[in-house]
């Protein structure tokens, strides 16, 4: 077969063109920072960049539960630990108060402060957390303490999906921790009882008992919310690592390496010029090229 000029310079334009698409490919790559701009481009990447991007999302979420369920443990056990305090001190009053030296008058006086210990206790009760109340559960409008009686919340806790399949359940409330019974009273009673006595002027050593376990019953609670944190801080660790293995993985699958396609575009433009150069040398054209 006959070789003509014109099979010589379509063949050499393709090349160009060739050349020239690569390198505007490359161009885009780098301009964009992504391996491709159109589905056609890279269909099955797509596909896989897309599954990425699902798989990304839904960890986010999971992250987003278990930093809710955490900064909800850490209001909940500081409420908590003000409750403990609250307890300790009329604990101590208790035991002071119970001394034979103390008459009537004195007992009344100290009466004064549990009444004061008890206002601090409902305060706590009613502690305000995002839209609602802390310890009110599920029920976020109702207030757990009003006009000197506990009221009856959703006992449901909040609960943190933070897995496929895996969620953490935050079971303390104003029932668990405030409604706790102790000879059938509740924490409220039981500090009301106590004051009673106190402003009756009587010993109140028979109460220490109901103080001292409404105190251990309070702390165990601590401990429900501080064993739900452990786990939540766990899976928060876990849940990072997993999010920068998914953005690294739909990165590799979507994200432009900038090094090697700088390197790419330069032996592109190389080519270029080296099909430029050798073109212009095998397509001069003279008479004698027609006369053939």
């Amino acid at each position: 077969m006959r070789v003509t000029h014109q099979m010589v310079s379509q063949q050499f334009i393709n090349q160009l063109n060739r050349n020239n698409k690569a390198m505007e490919t490359l161009q885009g790559q780098i301009t964009s920072g992504k391996k491709f701009e159109r589905v056609s481009d890279s269909p099955s990447a797509v596909l896989q960049g897309l599954t990425h991007r699902s798989s990304l999302a839904q960890v986010e979420q999971y992250q987003k539960n278990a930093q809710d369920g955490i900064d909800w443990s850490t209001a909940i056990d500081g409420a908590l630990g003000n409750v403990t305090d609250v307890l300790h001190r009329i604990r101590e009053l208790t035991v002071e108060a119970s001394n034979d030296s103390n008459n009537e008058s004195d007992r009344k006086t100290f009466a004064v402060e549990i009444r004061s210990l008890l206002d601090q206790a409902g305060n706590i009760a009613n502690t305000a957390y995002g839209s609602g109340y802390l310890f009110s559960g599920t029920d976020l409008n109702t207030q757990p303490y009003q006009d000197g009686t506990l009221q009856q919340t959703n006992e449901n806790g909040k609960e943190w999906t933070i897995g496929k399949g895996i969620s953490v359940t935050g079971n303390v409330n104003a029932a668990s921790v405030f409604g706790f019974s102790v000879d059938g009273k509740n924490l409220f009673e039981t500090m009301d009882a106590l004051a009673q006595s106190l402003e009756n002027g009587e010993n109140p050593g028979s109460h220490l008992n109901s103080i001292d376990q409404q105190l251990e019953h309070v702390i165990t609670q601590r401990t429900i919310v501080g064993t739900n944190q452990n786990m939540l801080e766990l899976a928060a660790n876990n849940l990072d690592q997993t999010h920068l293995l998914n953005q690294k993985m739909l990165s590799n699958t979507e994200d432009t390496d900038i090094a090697k396609a700088f390197t790419e575009l330069t032996l592109q433009e190389t080519a270029l010029k080296a099909a430029l150069s050798a073109g212009s040398k095998m397509m001069q054209i003279s008479l004698v090229d027609f006369l053939r």
